[in-house]
């Protein structure tokens, strides 16, 4: 069974229940506007704007609801990261570049927001992505990282010069100017900040929370970085010897005070960000 995410305003919803209405099932739940059943799709629309459509066949539902809705596709270039929240491993942004013919292209392979798919969908569906988008993507390696914030980069500071240089790269690599959309990981303003000492500067932006679910630009962008994390990951544990976790847990913990035991403090820089606290509060010397 395939699934697929689309974001809708409340107006929206309240249209999609009154397309749907010979088609709704009895179901009652506190966080679900309503439930359809068409053409073997189920139609889970909830209160937070979140529709879900779940079938063998899906890609025609989504389009009579587009149409119904006058919802157009349209090409843009999105822009997410990964590795932020993990302790370990690098911190990878990547921005991609979605035609409208790529759009139609990435709705059949059911792409969506990577958070919502496991690590083995994205590594059968990233490098088919990747072959075919116009994309940039930079690997931000612990060494590196841990030199920005010994200068006094903060992670939003870093996250901002890596954005800003791979919007660059890939609007250069675009013949037309299109809408460029960045998952807001801080305030406009903040960012633009970050970025005053840079002498090229990108700044028609749109900046959404969950941006993922705005366009598919970023929704493409974010499985072709998470794949190059888990590869990076893949490689780290490698040459350690050790199957590193993902996160910022307690087991995380477990682990960092291993690859210090193992490596020194030296061998753990090479693999940890280490102003996390995951690191930060084991006083390692």
């Amino acid at each position: 069974m395939r699934n697929y995410t689309i974001s809708l305003s409340s107006s929206q919803l309240e249209q999609l229940k009154t397309f749907y209405s010979n088609y709704l099932l009895n179901v009652s739940q506190p966080y679900v506007y309503f439930v359809a059943h068409h053409n073997d799709t189920r139609i889970n629309a909830f209160n937070s704007g979140k529709v879900l459509l779940q079938g063998e066949e899906i890609n025609a539902e989504l389009v009579a609801i587009k149409t119904f809705l006058n919802i157009k596709n349209y090409p843009a270039i999105g822009s997410d990261e990964v590795g932020t929240g993990d302790a370990l491993g690098p911190v990878i942004v990547c921005s991609a570049y979605t035609s409208l013919e790529d759009l139609e292209w990435l709705e059949k392979m059911n792409v969506r927001d990577s958070k919502s798919m496991t690590n083995r969908e994205i590594i059968k569906l990233a490098p088919v992505i990747a072959k075919r988008l116009t994309h940039s993507i930079v690997i931000l390696s612990p060494e590196k990282y841990n030199e920005q914030v010994l200068k006094g980069h903060n992670l939003n500071k870093i996250k901002a010069l890596l954005h800003n240089h791979m919007i660059i790269k890939t609007t250069s690599k675009v013949e037309s100017p299109v809408p460029v959309i960045l998952d807001q990981f801080c305030l406009p303003s903040h960012y633009f900040n970050y970025l005053k000492d840079e002498k090229l500067i990108y700044r028609d932006i749109e900046f959404y929370t969950k941006a993922e679910s705005v366009h598919l630009s970023v929704a493409a962008a974010s499985i072709i970085a998470r794949y190059a994390f888990l590869v990076k990951m893949h490689q780290y544990s490698k040459d350690i010897g050790i199957k590193l976790k993902l996160g910022a847990s307690k087991e995380v913990d477990l682990q960092i005070k291993e690859i210090y035991d193992l490596k020194g403090i030296k061998g753990l820089q090479k693999i940890a960000k280490m102003n996390f606290k995951n690191v930060t509060k084991q006083n390692l010397t």
